[in-house]
């Protein structure tokens, strides 16, 4: 920055005052906490931030007074966050403040005609997206060719997958399932990348624990045999030395490739630091500043990366909060914020001292009631763990409540059972004799969370121009199989729900009868599914004729095993590939459904068994069968359009459609989000079809933590069902947490190493002082049994503290209200479980009176020893009713419908006036008559800028879309629009805030000279745009018109003469017909208005224009749409109804 004519230094509370924009306020002013790390020196510092601390806003307060006392310049300063959304809030916080800053110094502070670099903004990146621009810029000197391909995570499955399948080796000693390798050759290989350790290294510690375990006696000194036991452990130690040599194959197919994964970008970016000095010395003369979020999160590697580039004393400020470390399983750590401080020193002179730490303690989030919940759980944190000598995890100080904060409300419940009990013994209905308290109805937790989102759906915590707004909720989970029972009493109390990740998803209704028939199409042998459809509402297929079906099945499998042994009796040469499908005699005893319907049975067949189909099942299944025959023919097309076809053949979308008292958008938020899934898939994977997808889909069902999931925020109009570890980041007014039962949570899952197969051994991560070890070096095989025993212990302490961090993040999520509940009877149970220990510690506080904390329900420790889910046989009706109490409505409606359509009307024409071609004419009007008429549209509450621009286009198109989301094909066109926009990012020198791979064949496309990448490129080199120097590169946008969001990325930003600013997106495509310039212009006139409203400038200083590369042609609208002109457009695409109304 040119330096100001000034040369006043500010404090943080002169900056508030001099940013302070709204004079009808108070001025915030930084507390002192906030202010000690604003105006920090330039020095190394730890910030241990607790939840809701404000540490985003402290951060760009840093970064204004840095720039306000002329210590650095803007483009000097790096922050380095984890997911795009949150370095996007850190983006936009920091440059309103200095926009905020520049207007307020004024021309006496800031000469006028400053040059373009001197507005210059910050570099905000996500931690993969700096590691990607460090092996950008330097892979070539470690041997890593720019053109390598970036593996999404479907990618990366399947291509362990094939890996795993061409396993030829030893397996005798395996202790894992095929898909359970798979799994574990992807999580070996992140760990190894995440803790700096090949698997060489790993595959050495094992061998030398198996070599040493094996030449010891079971007992020293006696001959003794092994237990099988021992067997076993040494067993799975065996297996995980063969995952070592997959991941060695995995790796090598990668190399073949030229394909990374994520864990190779940050090792690569590590190894970078590490052993090029010229990486470290470029990279420091780039940034005098660093800012290092949620520190918590990081890795091993990633501790690396930045201490080899940054840790020579300047100012690196790592903020975090060690209570809030929950992603153990992927490489973090709680003690890298005390590894932090050793790993960047203060240094005066020759002396090395630890970094300072303070602290950011006044949660600006929760009322006091929910604070006190979650210091409360959180308090033995701060205690070291048993095992450990010393220990670097930083002391958290208790949350303090912000000055005014509201009590707020903890509700703490224990019920019976954790879903209505259906076919069990209702209390009500004991036998006389028994206690009051068995004879009253028991309220299941389901049913309780139900009532209470009922409850507090009636409240409003915030307003808006006066309006009351709904409150944002969450019911927050610590597994998915708790998803069930409350999302059908939510549902059945006619409570919007959005399922969270597609773990979560797969488990919905309408998604299972959709999947169920993608299995009998991609796999004959999944009869389970085919049981479903069976089974189900819509086809209704009875007991007698499932067993008769079952018996046909087994029929033919015994025909076709019988016929395959007169072949080879008759001697006559038989494929491999026909011998393999031969079903082995287990399986041909069971048969298959899907083989069954497809050849059903003759007219008067009847089975051994005397079985035989009535008329109605025949029917039922002929009409099946003629079903999946047409949608067989649909299997080999786009993966997309093929779900799309499934849908609509088995009629999901006219029943989701059907649910009463539900609108249209939110009965398809399920199957629009599997479409969102199908979508991420096809962009992603390199092998796409239907048994690739499913294979997948089974792999994200069966991870636990789940797939990753897409950006989520707080909604207003559904209770949003989701896993505690996907709501790090958010906060909801009314946060509800069930299952807080022993053994649920906190989880009893074995997370030893020694357990499993993926693991590498703890001795050699990089965070090994902070862990439990095995002490596995005894004198037999008995004693060695007993260490591990003895590991098991302090493995399963150190889970439990992982544990407490969890229901920590899960209680400070809740700004409002914190319900927290349990179960005794879960599902089937055949032991009643406890009280978590977590909630015991709640009702402790709830039995002291402390306010704000209550437990109006809660069960007797004497639960009964029986489950009354199974205390008696179920009873239900079978097949099942589709429209079950609805039946008695629904049949009346339809026979006045068709009574309705029976009666004459005066004006029905005779369908023998005209006849045939009469009748065509008629509905040929019709027809037109009909799409002359506008379709309502509910726009949804976010949408992007090319959506306004197809709203002005061809509304009726967008509607479409909307209702029935439809993945898009990529194009050339798209690709080579990728490309260029990665190659101007290279050209630039900035990365922007891009994850490599973040574009379908991004890595990869630049390099595609089919693309005509080359030619473009020399064009851009010799127009006016390479002489300039950007302002921004790809900055994101969101602007609000007529109660919509609108957002987008403005490719390019560049700084004028006279200080107004020019916005330029860059196409790859040629110009469009004159007549349809003014709807594509509509995208500049959004980015300009967002554009001017966070820069706080007038609309006419912002111009805007598109720079046709291949045509050198630049078109720069003079008549774009105005702030008017932009809400018209929306309010006649939707006619006033938006997702945002």
């Amino acid at each position: 920055m040119a330096a100001p004519t000034s040369t006043r230094t500010y404090s943080a509370r002169e900056l508030a005052e001099l940013l302070h924009a709204d004079a009808g306020a108070e001025v915030q002013y930084p507390t002192e906490d906030q202010a000690r790390v604003i105006e920090a020196p330039l020095e190394p510092l730890l910030v241990i931030a607790g939840a809701g601390s404000g540490k985003t806003r402290t951060m760009a307060d840093r970064v204004v007074w840095l720039v306000a006392n002329r210590l650095v310049r803007p483009e000097q300063i790096l922050g380095v966050t984890f997911t795009r959304k949150a370095a996007g809030e850190l983006a936009s916080r920091v440059r309103l403040r200095l926009a905020q800053l520049y207007a307020a110094l004024g021309t006496d502070d800031t000469p006028s005609g400053v040059d373009v670099v001197d507005r210059l903004d910050p570099a905000i990146s996500t931690y993969h997206s700096f590691a990607n621009g460090i092996v950008q810029d330097y892979g070539l000197r470690i041997g890593v060719e720019r053109d390598s391909v970036m593996l999404g995570t479907a990618q990366s499955w399947q291509l362990a997958h094939s890996v795993v399948e061409a396993y030829d080796g030893e397996w005798a000693h395996f202790t894992a399932a095929k898909s359970t390798l798979v799994k574990a050759v992807l999580d070996m290989a992140g760990e190894c990348a995440e803790h700096l350790v090949s698997p060489a290294t790993v595959r050495a510690e094992l061998r030398r624990h198996i070599e040493y375990v094996t030449g010891r006696a079971y007992v020293h000194g006696t001959s003794k045999a092994p237990t099988q036991k021992v067997q076993e452990l040494l067993d799975r130690l065996r297996t995980r030395v063969t995952v070592t040599e997959l991941v060695e194959s995995y790796a090598a197919a990668k190399l073949a490739r030229r394909q990374l994964d994520f864990g190779d970008l940050v090792s690569l970016a590590a190894r970078i630091a590490r052993d090029i000095p010229e990486a470290g010395q470029l990279e420091r003369e780039k940034y005098r500043v660093v800012l290092l979020d949620e520190f918590q999160d990081t890795s091993h590697a990633q501790m690396v990366l930045f201490s080899r580039l940054f840790a020579d004393g300047r100012s690196v400020t790592a903020v975090g909060d060690p209570h809030q470390s929950i992603y153990g399983f992927r490489g973090a750590s709680a003690g890298q914020l005390g590894t932090f401080r050793t790993a960047f020193p203060t240094l005066a002179g020759d002396d090395r001292a630890p970094a300072p730490v303070t602290h950011l303690s006044v949660a600006w989030r929760n009322s006091t009631a929910i604070l006190e919940a979650a210091n409360t759980v959180a308090g033995p944190l701060n205690r070291p763990a048993p095992w450990l000598r010393t220990t670097t995890v930083q002391q958290v100080p208790e949350l303090d409540a912000r000055p005014g904060a509201p009590l707020g409300e903890v509700t703490l419940g224990r019920f019976l059972t954790d879903a209505p009990v259906q076919g069990g013994v209702p209390l009500d209905e004991a036998p006389e004799g028994d206690s009051p308290q068995e004879r009253v109805a028991p309220l299941s937790e389901a049913e309780a969370i139900t009532q209470q989102v009922l409850q507090q759906r009636r409240r409003s915590f915030e307003t808006h121009n006066g309006v009351a707004l709904p409150p944002t909720m969450a019911v927050l989970c610590r597994g998915r199989k708790q998803f069930a029972p409350i999302r059908r009493e939510l549902e059945r109390a006619g409570v919007p729900v959005q399922v969270v990740g597609l773990g979560g998803l797969l488990r919905t209704p309408e998604i299972v009868d959709l999947l169920a028939t993608l299995r009998v199409l991609g796999d004959p042998d999944r009869s389970d599914s085919m049981l479903r459809l069976l089974s189900g509402a819509r086809w209704r297929i009875g007991p007698a004729d499932l067993l008769a079906l079952g018996d046909w099945s087994r029929q033919l499998a015994h025909s076709r095993e019988a016929a395959f042994r007169h072949t080879t009796a008759a001697g006559e040469e038989i494929d491999d590939e026909l011998r393999d499908a031969v079903v082995a005699p287990d399986t041909a005893e069971a048969g298959s459904l899907v083989e069954a319907v497809d050849h059903l049975p003759p007219s008067g067949w009847v089975s051994s068994s005397g079985r035989t189909l009535s008329g109605t099942a025949r029917q039922r299944l002929d009409a099946l069968r003629k079903e999946l025959r047409v949608l067989r023919g649909f299997v080999g097309d786009d993966l997309g359009s093929m779900i799309a076809e499934v849908e609509r053949t088995i009629l999901l979308d006219i029943e989701v459609a059907a649910k009463p008292g539900v609108g249209i958008n939110e009965a398809r938020r399920n199957l629009d989000a599997f479409t969102e899934a199908v979508a991420g898939f096809v962009s992603t994977a390199e092998r796409v079809d239907l048994p690739a997808f499913l294979a997948w889909l089974e792999a994200a069902d069966q991870e636990e933590d789940g797939l990753p999931v897409t950006q989520l925020e707080a909604s207003r109009d559904a209770v949003q069902l989701l896993t505690v570890h996907a709501s790090k980041g958010l906060e909801w007014d009314v946060v509800l947490v069930p299952g807080l039962n022993a053994g649920s949570f906190p989880s009893e899952r074995d997370s030893r190493w020694s357990s499993g197969n993926s693991s590498i051994p703890w001795p050699l991560r990089g965070d090994a002082p902070e862990l439990p070890q095995w002490d596995w070096e005894q004198q037999d095989q008995r004693a060695w049994l007993t260490s591990e025993s003895e590991f098991t212990d302090d493995a399963r302490f150190h889970a439990e503290r992982e544990e407490r961090r969890l229901a920590y993040v899960a209680f400070t999520r809740a700004k409002h209200v914190l319900v927290c509940t349990s179960s005794a009877w879960a599902g089937g149970r055949s032991k009643p479980a406890a009280p978590s220990s977590f909630l015991h510690e709640l009702v402790g506080l709830a039995e002291a009176r402390t306010p704000g904390i209550t437990c109006p329900h809660w069960i007797d420790d004497e639960v009964g020893g029986t489950n009354p889910a199974t205390a008696r046989p179920e009873r239900a009706s079978w097949p099942i009713d589709p429209l079950g109490p609805r039946r008695t409505a629904m049949e009346q409606a339809a026979r006045a419908v068709l009574e309705q359509a029976a009666a004459p009307s005066p004006d029905t024409t005779s369908e023998t006036d005209g006849g045939r071609w009469g009748r065509e004419v008629r509905l040929a009007l019709a027809r037109q008559s009909r799409e002359g008429e506008r379709l309502p549209l509910t726009l949804p509450a976010h949408i992007s800028a090319s959506t306004l621009v197809e709203l002005r286009e061809d509304p009726e198109a967008v509607m479409r879309q909307l209702r029935r989301p439809l993945p898009r094909r990529p194009g050339s066109a798209a690709r080579r629009g990728t490309a260029f926009h990665e190659w101007i990012e290279e050209f630039y020198g900035s990365a922007g805030m891009l994850d490599l791979g973040e574009y379908p064949g991004g890595a990869d496309a630049y390099v595609d000279e089919s693309l005509g990448l080359q030619e473009m490129a020399g064009i851009f080199e010799r127009s006016e745009w390479a002489l300039r120097q950007p302002a921004a590169i790809e900055a994101p946008i969101e602007t609000k018109i007529n109660g919509v969001v609108v957002r987008g990325r403005i490719d390019a930003v560049f700084r004028d003469p006279d200080g107004g600013w020019d916005l330029i997106d860059w196409k790859t495509g040629h110009p469009p017909a004159p007549h349809l310039r003014a709807a594509k212009a509509v995208q500049l006139a959004v980015y300009r208005l967002a554009w001017s409203r966070l820069k706080e400038v007038p609309l006419e200083s912002v111009r805007a224009a598109f720079f046709y590369v291949g045509d050198n042609l630049v078109v720069r609208p003079h008549d774009l749409a105005d702030t008017a002109e932009l809400e018209r457009i929306i309010a006649a695409a939707s006619g006033g109804r938006t997702g945002g109304a």
